[in-house]
């Protein structure tokens, strides 16, 4: 009995397709792992018609067709109907997304899968059957999928064990370091010089298929602090769980936390370097304590400066893109109107904006962080944990899911305002907006975090943006 021949990838169509141990396939063109399609059983199967819009009559009649046929189970006339309701209306949704659900053959079910999202970014339908094609889901996380129960929060008892990897020079074994003129790392003992680093991709993760990942998980942990173990000199200490990299006290080995045991966190996806040296850092500070608010508040209460201190770290900050459905209604205002009556303009268009930008941590404050003003994230490179040889790192404790709720807010302010100006006169416009689909990605900027002690002891934080020198002055803080 000959063996029946192994699918093709679904993600690339090649057929260099070989299977696992575990009875998956991996492509040996692109690397993608994947499942093999079951037939399609016709039990518990539904047909749909939920699209927007109008619907041709020739389509609605074959779509009507093909769901009398799945409840009698004949799936091959099911498939036909279906392709005749695509012959008379192409952008038919439902009938894409009926084909990839009837569909046994894993490129045929992507392609009508894509085409549903093409059309409808937020189809959750859609989004986790390709979810389950493409591996990131198990039929029984999808199916979890569906429940309103959100995963179990559970916090961890104690820390938690981290892998992490030793920024060590892979030459001599030396400290590694981040040269302050153009970024490259290199060894400050043997003369060692990394690769350069790449700009990053940018495609993000989608918020939708991220959130039904989050759903399909059964626990959530929060964690309070990680156990590290020095590879160099074999000690373990615990840090906290906003701690992205850190120093061992006793051989001072650098550390980056790549992982920890329950897998509670995701690694940032970009870096912004630092192009502010400690001392401009330190000048452009002590600049701004110059400027006449500053010198109006000293005549109130003593704020000359005793002593600053500054430390580079990189902040974590999710990146979000949006692509909102915008509606713009331009009513005709004034007396000249009034005689003669005219409906408004509506008008709904889709509109997409890039790169918003909300902090993943609660300290420092937010007010002081969106005051250091915008990054360049065009400078941005892929994230390597040798980056981090100069400077350390925080770990986000705001999650993506919170932070897009912020991010939807900054969606629609940037929809009102650019859509709300107008060259017409006695009109007025207004906007509202529904974001349909968000990608997101982890940056970690570059910002100094500082605090200004006084001559009479009051101590008032300070923040610097790291890329180009904007600097944030906090609210004075009486020394308890």
């Amino acid at each position: 009995m000959s063996q029946s021949p192994n699918p093709p990838c679904p993600r690339c169509t090649s057929p260099d397709v070989l299977k696992k141990a575990d009875g998956r396939f991996r492509c040996g063109n692109c690397g993608h792992v994947f499942s093999a399609s079951a037939p399609v059983a016709s039990a518990g199967l539904q047909l749909r018609l939920t699209s927007p819009g109008q619907i041709n009559p020739w389509a609605r009649a074959a779509f009507e067709t093909a769901q009398d046929a799945v409840k009698h189970g004949n799936l091959a006339e099911a498939r036909a109907a279906l392709h005749r309701a695509l012959e008379a209306q192409p952008d038919l949704t439902d009938a894409h997304y009926g084909l990839a659900l009837l569909s046994a053959d894993p490129v045929e079910k992507r392609t009508h899968l894509t085409d549903v999202l093409m059309a409808v970014p937020n189809h959750l339908d859609a989004l986790r059957e390709l979810m389950v094609l493409d591996g990131r889901l198990s039929q029984d996380e999808a199916a979890r999928t569906h429940h309103f129960n959100d995963p179990k929060t559970r916090t961890a008892a104690g820390p938690v064990r981290a892998a992490t990897t030793t920024l060590t020079c892979p030459v001599c074994h030396g400290d590694l370091t981040v040269h302050p003129d153009d970024g490259h790392v290199e060894c400050r003992f043997c003369g060692y010089r990394a690769a350069s680093a790449l700009r990053p991709s940018a495609d993000g993760e989608w918020l939708a298929a991220a959130l039904l990942e989050r759903k399909a998980q059964s626990v959530r942990w929060k964690i309070g602090r990680r156990l590290l173990h020095c590879n160099q000199c074999g000690a373990e200490r615990t840090i906290p769980a906003t701690a992205l990299s850190d120093r061992c006290p006793f051989c001072n080995a650098n550390h980056v936390v790549e992982q920890d045991a329950l897998g509670s966190f995701q690694q940032p996806d970009a870096l912004v370097r630092f192009r502010v040296s400690p001392e401009t850092a330190d000048s452009r500070v002590r600049q701004r304590l110059t400027r006449l608010d500053q010198r109006i508040a000293g005549f109130i209460d003593t704020n000359r400066v005793r002593r600053l201190e500054l430390e580079g770290v990189y902040l974590p900050f999710w990146v979000f893109d949006a692509l909102a459905d915008v509606t713009q209604v331009i009513t005709p205002q004034g007396r000249g109107y009034a005689l003669r009556p005219s409906q408004p303009e509506r008008t709904t268009f889709r509109d997409g904006c890039y790169d918003l930008t909300v902090p993943g941590v609660t300290k420092p404050r937010a007010d002081l962080i969106h005051g250091l003003g915008s990054f360049d994230l065009e400078q941005a490179v892929d994230y390597a944990p040798k980056l981090l040889a100069r400077y350390p790192a925080a770990l986000y404790d705001v999650d993506f899911d919170k932070a897009s709720m912020e991010a939807r807010s900054l969606a629609a302010r940037w929809m009102k305002q650019k859509h709300s100006q107008t060259t017409r006169s006695n009109v007025e416009v207004s906007v509202s907006s529904n974001v349909v689909q968000m990608s997101f990605r982890l940056f970690l900027l570059p910002v100094w975090v500082g605090v200004l002690t006084e001559v009479d002891g009051d101590l008032r934080p300070v923040l610097v943006n790291g890329q180009i020198g904007k600097v944030v002055l906090g609210r004075t803080q009486k020394r308890r």
